[in-house]
């Protein structure tokens, strides 16, 4: 069994599309208000689809192991190398394990350190930079503050696929990405 412990990373910078100034201007709010959107749904959009779009400058797993186990990377593309280290009388010490796209063998019980190497996707599809756009468009339409009737359980604020479902169909952006979800 693989327990993960920590998962962080860095990004570089939001793919360039759409502009935020042309949602604010749609929607009529603040530039900033929409650029926050627009990056809140390229985050919704990697979590619906499994795909990186927008660089990870550096990224690193710990987790724990019972026995031999594989661990997969959670989005594409993966990275092209992984550096493993396991914790060995608590220090980091570099081990070699089998790496194969996105997957890697591992052995328990013990801890271990993975770190990527950057991952730098390809520019987005045009299909889904409309995506992102309806989801922003949408969640600025929609978002609470502007509607008459405020119903929000903090159930709607989640970052699964199962719950951003009805998110999806409800702007047009599920049909868009229909090509780019993992089966």
């Amino acid at each position: 069994m693989i327990d993960l412990l920590t998962f962080e990373m860095t990004r570089g910078a939001l793919p360039e599309l759409p502009l935020a100034a042309d949602i604010a201007l749609e929607v009529g709010v603040t530039e900033a208000a929409a650029a926050t959107m627009i990056a809140a749904a390229w985050h919704q959009a990697e979590t619906f689809t499994g795909w990186y779009y927008y660089p990870v400058t550096g990224a690193e797993a710990v987790l724990r192991v019972t026995g031999a186990e594989i661990f997969y990377w959670p989005r594409k593309p993966f990275p092209d190398a992984l550096t493993v280290e396991v914790r060995s009388q608590g220090e980091w010490v570099a081990h070699s394990e089998t790496y194969i796209a996105g997957m890697i063998e591992l052995e328990g019980p013990t801890t271990y350190r993975l770190t990527s190497s950057p991952i730098a996707p390809q520019t987005p599809p045009a299909h889904v930079q409309q995506a992102v756009s309806q989801l922003a468009l949408y969640q600025l339409v929609h978002n609470p503050a502007r509607r008459e009737v405020k119903s929000h359980s903090a159930g709607d604020v989640t970052f699964t696929r199962e719950a951003m479902m009805g998110l999806f169909y409800g702007s047009g952006a599920g049909a868009l990405l229909a090509g780019e979800v993992r089966l």
